[in-house]
């Protein structure tokens, strides 16, 4: 078992890769195959009687049969001999079994070929959704776009072409028997011709895979470059860099184009030339039967509708596999992608945590993407219920990586972080992060309506409502939504294109108080704001003090100046710590801080 299980892997891994999300369901598709091929196989054999009988016989012996003579005999056993009539209602029957099996056939190929592409986006967006923040943000989005989007529609591309080219070399094997219990010789002759055809396209199949491995590099190249072009786009248009950028994206196309276009070529090639090369093989393989072997005109007859059904199938699998090969580099993609989902899946405790009651502590916490290089060294710190603090320094100070870490978003690399007494390691990180609330320098803005942003698509029942009316008035945008024609059903664009900067924060605050939070992170909330609406904002947000645990990080001081401590820090690490009129008295750094802004009084 073991053995065949290896030979599975090597020879059949495609094949191992679809098992895998469809067991049962591929082997049904199989079957039900050899089912269609049986039946149009056995109807086909029923023109042999009736060319029989079309030379004046009143009944057909069924000689020209070969081994599948039994046929006839066994229907004369039984009392039913083979008229013209009967022959005609038997290829009915056997056309009509066929005509119904092969309508299951393809309403269950149909059925399966869903399965697989909503089993596999499942599967992704679920390994996507348990991926570790800290391999997120070394990650190439371009890849993970490209994966999730135009990857995964040609691995079903993949799929389907390599469904179809079992099924029609299955139903070449069943018409070749056919063929061989009919007259062997014939069948070994034309075999043996389609086997010489078939190697000569070995090449052009090699340099299918290859071209298909590198339009899986260019489309992934294209989704980065696009990604950052919509990103960039104020940029790119305000500095006259837009066409310049533009060639870039133009180039990629250019590249994906001329990848495709080769890929196409390659088809041509074997879609034109495959039926003369098999037809050729046919018409030497009859003039050797009938001057060399001797054989039966009718019977070859017979033998090649069987062998021309094969053939069909045989081209058919031709192109399915060319097809396949075309899209085969976007499997590997995936399953490299998948692996490295797995791979940094975030690691999770299994401890409900309900709501924040008493404190969150840090005990010479460090931090590094690697041991080497550690970006946070040694920290201590303890923060209260409904207290607010701020985190203040230079950029790159380590401001933004501490949240990080206290919000669960990274895992400390050494040292001990609770919540409550709880080490984070040890909760269930959703359960946690529910309970908190983050507003960003640039807020988070869906494409749909007011509600769906603040309630996150919640049901607009009596009470969503009333959290809903509550969070708009704490985040002072009531008045605002009120004006509006649609009110709370207006869509917001884009990124949140119909508001201004301070509407777009307002939201998010409001989306954060609508979960009903226990505390709140501001990263630079107010920074990209005006003054005028950054005192609007400050003043809700000074509102929030002792109803939740306020954690901000801050280069503007003007906006920590009310909160219960500062934390000052430097390379990583808190070099002071106190309220603002503390560290403006003992600390030369954060006085010169508070000088260069120019916001004393």
């Amino acid at each position: 078992m073991f053995l065949f299980r290896n030979l599975l892997k090597k020879y059949f891994s495609s094949f191992v890769y679809f098992y895998r999300f469809l067991r049962y369901r591929i082997l049904i598709v199989l079957s039900l195959s050899v089912a269609v091929g049986t039946l149009d196989a056995f109807g086909l054999t029923m023109f042999l009687p009736l060319l029989e009988l079309a030379d004046g016989s009143n009944t057909a012996s069924g000689k020209g049969l070969g081994h599948l003579s039994f046929i006839v005999n066994g229907l004369n056993a039984i009392g039913i001999e083979i008229t013209l009539i009967v022959a005609l209602l038997i290829l009915l029957i056997f056309f009509s079994l066929k005509g119904l099996m092969q309508y299951f056939s393809l309403s269950y190929n149909a059925v399966v070929s869903q399965y697989f592409i909503s089993t596999l986006r499942l599967r992704l967006t679920n390994l996507f959704t348990h991926y570790s923040f800290k391999a997120f943000v070394s990650s190439d989005m371009g890849h993970i776009q490209n994966a999730f989007t135009n990857e995964v529609s040609r691995v079903n591309t993949a799929y389907k072409a390599y469904s179809d080219g079992i099924q029609q070399l299955i139903m070449t094997f069943i018409y070749m028997l056919f063929v061989v219990l009919i007259d062997w010789k014939f069948a070994i002759l034309v075999m043996i011709g389609g086997l010489i055809a078939n190697l000569a396209y070995s090449s052009i199949y090699k340099k299918t895979k290859k071209e298909s491995a590198l339009l899986t590099k260019h489309n992934t190249g294209f989704h980065k470059a696009i990604i950052q072009y919509i990103h960039n786009f104020k940029y790119l248009k305000a500095t006259g860099f837009l066409s310049n950028y533009s060639q870039k994206l133009q180039d990629s196309i250019k590249r994906i184009e001329s990848t495709n276009k080769r890929i196409e070529i390659l088809n041509a090639v074997i879609s034109s030339t495959r039926e003369p090369m098999m037809i050729a093989v046919v018409v030497l393989v009859i003039i050797l039967q009938i001057y060399i072997f001797n054989g039966k005109l009718s019977t070859i007859l017979m033998s090649l509708l069987l062998f021309y059904r094969a053939l069909n199938q045989l081209m058919n699998f031709q192109k399915s596999y060319n097809s396949f090969l075309a899209n085969s580099g976007s499997i590997d993609n995936i399953i490299g992608f998948e692996n490295s989902l797995v791979l940094s899946t975030e690691k999770d405790g299994a401890v409900e945590f309900n709501t924040f009651q008493e404190e969150i502590q840090l005990d010479k916490v460090n931090f590094g993407y690697n041991q080497n290089d550690l970006i946070l060294k040694n920290i201590n710190l303890h923060i209260l219920k409904n207290k607010s603090i701020a985190f203040v320094g230079e950029s790159g100070s380590g401001k933004t990586t501490l949240v990080n870490l206290i919000s669960g978003l990274l895992p400390i690399t050494s040292g001990n972080l609770s919540i409550d007494k709880q080490n984070i390691n040890n909760l269930k990180k959703e359960t946690y992060q529910k309970r908190i609330g983050y507003i960003a320098q640039e807020p988070v803005v869906f494409n749909d309506t007011i509600f769906n942003n603040i309630t996150f698509w919640a049901e607009p029942t009596n009470n969503n409502l009333k959290r809903f009316q509550k969070a708009i008035e704490q985040a002072a945008i009531k008045e605002f939504i009120d004006n509006l024609d649609k009110k709370e059903l207006t869509l917001l664009g884009n990124n949140g294109i119909n508001l201004s900067g301070g509407q777009k924060q307002r939201i998010s605050i409001a989306r954060e108080l609508y979960k009903e939070i226990d505390i709140l992170f501001l990263d630079e909330a107010t920074s990209a704001l005006d003054s005028e609406t950054e005192k609007e904002i400050q003043y809700n947000i000074d509102k929030l003090k002792g109803k939740y645990t306020i954690i901000i990080i801050a280069h503007r001081l003007s906006t920590v100046k009310n909160v219960d401590t500062l934390y000052l820090m430097d390379k990583g690490a808190i070099i002071d710590n106190g309220t603002f009129d503390e560290l403006l008295e003992k600390s030369n750094r954060f006085k010169r801080m508070v000088e260069l802004q120019d916001i004393i009084n």
